[in-house]
């Protein structure tokens, strides 16, 4: 019979690593590995406490939802995933067939557990995920209440297998993206320049270091990024370790050994996740950070991997890319306790606005589009 483990520690968790694992391989989530998010915890985690919720047959894990508790507006505890606003695309991992039978008993912990958590955060999780749905409802007077803040577009590549497999993509792109790649990668060599993976302890570090402070420069006089946080070049080098080159990818694009451009992709299962980077604008002329996706896309083929995640948005560089999108979805469940309706007011903002959304775009596009420029333009105000 299946048992949960609520664990509260950092040995706890640990000691779950290989299992851990083994299910994010299986579920092809590159960013639920607990490499990457055990290296978030140590050096990123908000104030707050591990709630990784385990559970177990005859000593397997059979799903594992890796969560940790932390105060919200107004004293409110929610349940969060490890390696928020860090990562995308991370779930509840569980082994096929016994979903309906963890989800009891993870409902379960989540209204079991002391202090009572008011909320459980769904944050940027596949929108097809099962799990809001399988952990909502609930027995007694406490159950568990899905809602639904966005729904935001993220592109994806389907990597073909095959003989040629990379001619074969590239054949199928336009010709003007066929041809600006040429150019830009002729452009690079006459400079002196390569792409190139790295895979040496030492230049990975300096390929870190590379990648925070052209991002640094990039985002200078602008909204700060996550990437600038302190922690976060320690959660790099650790996961870089503890993944090794072949989990967690780094690759440049250099001129006489100087990186131009440094990216960084995760790998789980056959998916390719590419997570950030930076690069330097004084050599935008060469689309270096295009060049490096390529070559990362390139190298996925070449492994046999089947899809390459670009991340939530729908920036003009990933659409060159993308022939899908597999949408992520924040949201997520209010525990029906005391707190139900203060819960419910504090997210009602969000929610309302995800609702106005939706029926905008349900409108005809001629109505639709007049509509979303004229909320632009009032945000934009007079001037």
């Amino acid at each position: 019979m299946a048992e949960l483990e609520l664990v509260e520690d950092l040995t706890g968790a640990e000691q779950l690593e290989r299992a851990w694992d083994e299910l994010a391989l299986a579920a092809a989530l590159p960013l639920c590995a607990p490499g990457w998010m055990l290296s978030w915890w140590r050096h990123l985690a908000p104030p707050g406490e591990l709630r990784v919720m385990a559970v177990r047959e005859a000593g397997e894990l059979l799903a594992l939802a890796p969560w940790f508790a932390q105060r919200g507006g107004a004293g409110r505890l929610d349940l969060r995933f490890l390696g928020v606003e860090h990562s995308d695309r991370v779930d509840v991992l569980c082994r096929p067939g016994r979903e309906r039978e963890a989800a009891e008993l993870l409902r379960r912990g989540v209204l079991g557990a002391r202090p009572r958590a008011d909320l459980v955060s769904f944050e940027a999780v596949p929108a097809g995920s099962r799990w809001p749905g399988l952990l909502r409802g609930g027995g007694g007077r406490l159950r568990l209440a899905r809602y639904v803040n966005s729904v935001i577009p993220a592109p994806t590549v389907g990597l073909p297998s095959g003989e040629q497999a990379f001619a074969a993509w590239m054949a199928s792109r336009s010709p003007n993206f066929r041809s600006q790649m040429g150019r830009m990668g002729r452009r690079l060599e006459a400079r002196g320049g390569r792409v190139r993976a790295l895979t040496g302890a030492a230049e990975r570090e300096r390929g870190i270091d590379a990648l925070l402070a052209m991002h640094a420069a990039r985002w200078e006089g602008r909204a700060r990024s996550h990437l600038l946080r302190p922690g976060v070049r320690g959660l790099l080098l650790e996961a870089a370790a503890a993944l090794g080159p072949e989990r967690l990818r780094l690759w440049t694009a250099e001129i006489e050994g100087e990186p131009i451009s440094v990216q960084l992709f995760l790998a789980a299962g056959g998916e390719v996740k590419y997570w950030n980077g930076g690069w330097q604008e004084r050599h935008a002329d060469l689309k270096p950070t295009m060049l490096t996706i390529l070559a990362a896309l390139r190298d996925g083929i070449e492994r046999g991997e089947r899809r390459l995640d670009l991340g939530a948005g729908t920036h003009s560089y990933k659409l060159r890319f993308a022939d899908g999108s597999d949408p992520l979805c924040w949201g997520g469940l209010i525990v029906r306790n005391a707190r139900w309706p203060r819960t419910r007011m504090e997210l009602a903002p969000r929610v309302l606005r995800h609702r106005a959304r939706r029926a905008v775009r349900a409108l005809p596009e001629p109505l639709a589009g007049r509509l979303e420029a004229a909320v632009r333009e009032r945000r934009r105000g007079p001037g």
